[in-house]
């Protein structure tokens, strides 16, 4: 029921939702869908630029959802839509590149058996093609959000961007001084 009510809010009325359910409720598709019908109904294909900016407050929580809920939908079922994806934390290697991230995910067999030998060019591992042709859902966490709106380096990052989505995943996480922290940002 919260599901249903979320997508109606969100696509059919365009309100703001908060969702506040328990752990393994179905939260995620709460916001993952809406983001979904607005990338295809946006036809963004070939289009750079941020439309959803997912926040986490932990760098775990974020790789979860991003390994295996926006990177097996987004980018392996919607492969053809053009979405793409990525995720900007302290663990994106500045000095890596697509290549080293690809080979390192390529170890574990889990990416083995979504991508084969090669992962989807809609999903973008490193800092630099994320610069270069910003991706359509940008994973971060609140730190990170701030040092790329403050730091010119990171600019080209939302240059073309539309955001329509702003998820702060956990939000109930947040608290005291952080919580005033992600609140101002």
């Amino acid at each position: 029921q919260h599901q249903d009510q979320a997508l109606e809010a969100i696509i059919k009325k365009g309100h703001n939702v908060v969702v506040a359910t328990g752990t393994g409720s179905g939260k995620t598709e709460c916001f993952l869908y809406p983001i979904i019908d607005r990338l295809l109904r946006d036809k963004v294909k070939g289009k750079p630029g941020v439309r959803a900016l997912l926040v986490y407050p932990l760098n775990a929580l974020a790789n979860d959802q991003l390994y295996h809920r926006l990177v097996p939908t987004l980018v392996c079922r919607l492969e053809e839509f053009g979405i793409t994806v990525g995720r900007y934390t302290g663990q994106t290697n500045p000095g890596w590149s697509r290549g080293d991230f690809a080979d390192a995910y390529l170890q574990d067999p889990y990416f083995q058996g979504l991508f084969g030998k090669s992962i989807s060019s809609n999903w973008l591992l490193s800092r630099a093609e994320m610069l270069e042709t910003p991706p359509h859902v940008l994973v971060t966490n609140y730190a990170m959000l701030e040092h790329l709106l403050l730091l010119p380096k990171n600019a080209r990052l939302f240059e073309e961007s539309d955001v329509k989505f702003i998820v702060l995943d956990e939000i109930h996480s947040y608290s005291g001084a952080q919580a005033t922290e992600v609140a101002l940002l």
